[in-house]
């Protein structure tokens, strides 16, 4: 227990210069290609090795199977809330008066969409976000903290990693009409990052598995993109 008090911080650092810097690196494209994923498992294998070092178990990380079948049916109920919500906020933002659209979808097609949604944004974004947030070190911070603790801090950590790309997500959409809606537009989005971890990550605590937040977070991620493409 003492080497996860110890460490968990340099870990949680490690995340964060992580998915920033890749965030940087990709650009405001839709990613493309299998570069993404690989990226993606290279991070959840290093996720598990430093996990299998600090000596989690497989059910501290929401990965055994007592928690399995609860997870995965709460998974599927908040997915479902999940859509709704990021359609409803995308077709009737606050303050807005329209849709919210976002420039890189413009030409994107179907095909590339369906793919995008249902085979390389499990890959790249949603699997190593789960694993490494609430599962490792959502896994680390229990130990140390307890429920509550573990919960906001993980939260935290999960926003500050896409400081970058909501960054330049919302600079490509058309909440940056006046000054004040990019401000808005900006507060929101990470309020929006960290609300999410605080829901993931307690329904990972809630289930003891980390199926719950996996899917709920595969559903938002998928009818966020795809609420942009068709209703911006």
């Amino acid at each position: 227990m003492r080497r996860v008090a110890r460490s968990w911080q340099a870990f949680a650092v490690v995340l964060v210069v992580w998915g920033n810097a890749a965030a940087y690196l990709a650009g405001t494209a839709i990613p493309v290609g299998w570069t993404g994923p690989l990226i993606g498992m290279a991070l959840v294998a290093i996720s598990l090795a430093w996990a299998r070092g600090q000596g989690l178990t497989l059910d501290e990380l929401g990965l055994g199977t007592s928690g399995l079948g609860r997870g995965a049916v709460v998974g599927l109920a908040f997915a479902l809330v999940s859509v709704a919500g990021a359609l409803l906020v995308l077709r009737y933002p606050p303050l807005l008066g329209e849709a919210v659209s976002y420039t890189p979808l413009a030409a994107a097609d179907a095909a590339g969409l369906a793919l995008r949604v249902a085979v390389t944004m499990p890959l790249d974004t949603i699997a190593p976000e789960e694993v490494a947030f609430r599962a490792v070190l959502l896994g680390a911070l229990l130990r140390r903290y307890g429920a509550t603790g573990a919960v906001v801090l993980s939260a935290l950590a999960f926003a500050a990693w896409h400081a970058v790309i909501v960054s330049t997500t919302v600079a490509q959409t058309n909440l940056t009409v006046a000054g004040l809606f990019t401000v808005l537009g900006m507060a929101g989005a990470f309020l929006a990052v960290f609300a999410g971890g605080i829901a993931f990550a307690a329904l990972r605590v809630r289930t003891r598995s980390l199926a719950a937040p996996l899917l709920a977070h595969w559903a938002f991620n998928g009818a966020l993109l795809s609420g942009l493409r068709l209703l911006g």
